[in-house]
């Protein structure tokens, strides 16, 4: 049976990863990504879209897919404002996941973060939070909320607070790597790995929060379906 999926933010650090096991990956025929800048990336799967994010709403016929992943993310210094910030990561997200629902999409998987609460006193928590609630009220066959600490991998813009907590966590790793602490930190391409086994190997219908050891699970999944039949 063929399968399709569509990809925001392939350009980012999990969306990067995402992409390039999406096109290795024989389960799904069809890539589609929407994206505001190339992702210089050619393959007979790939059917891409360079886009003005202004102009989304306008790309609904390229929602007619099977799964969407959902890596879009900025930083407050990117977007140089909370309310620019807000726009990308909140009221984007919310459009693309609305898009979705109306087009049929089975499942909407989306990175989001391990803070995420909308009645967080931090700004960045707290829009993730909400973006989050938001996407719970579209009632979408299969939400999945990946739910990240620390991402691990190398970023085209390197975050500086990011960085430093990579740094801590090293020091700390001794005690905290046989816990389930969800704040453990994880690589972008465990993230990728496990979206997309999720999609492949996970339920089929209800919201899920999905966090640390959930990745583990799902990447292994994706690795024993996808790598194994490639190889």
């Amino acid at each position: 049976m063929s399968r399709r999926a569509l990809l925001l933010g392939a350009t980012g650090l999990v969306g990067g990863h995402c992409l390039r096991l999406l096109l290795d990956c024989d389960e799904y025929d069809e890539i589609r990504v929407l994206t505001r800048r190339a992702t210089g990336v050619e393959h007979p799967k790939l059917v891409e879209r360079v886009i003005d994010p202004t102009d989304i709403e306008a790309q609904a016929d390229f929602f007619a897919v099977d799964d969407v992943f959902c890596a879009i993310g900025t930083t407050l210094k990117q977007a140089g404002s909370k309310d620019a910030f807000r726009r990308v990561d909140l009221e984007l997200v919310i459009t693309v996941g609305r898009l979705a629902r109306d087009a049929g999409v089975q499942r909407f998987l989306l990175v989001s973060a391990v803070n995420a609460n909308a009645h967080s006193p931090f700004f960045y928590a707290r829009t993730k939070g909400q973006l989050e609630r938001e996407l719970k009220d579209l009632k979408l066959p299969l939400l999945a909320l990946f739910q990240p600490s620390l991402l691990l991998g190398e970023r085209e813009v390197p975050r500086p607070v990011e960085a430093f907590g990579i740094r801590f966590s090293k020091i700390i790793d001794p005690i905290t790597r046989w816990t389930d602490a969800h704040w453990l930190p994880v690589s972008g391409e465990r993230v990728a790995e496990a979206l997309i086994g999720m999609a492949l190997m996970g339920p089929d219908t209800g919201t899920y929060r999905v966090r640390f050891r959930d990745f583990i699970v799902y990447a292994g999944k994706f690795r024993d379906k996808c790598l194994r039949s490639a190889s």
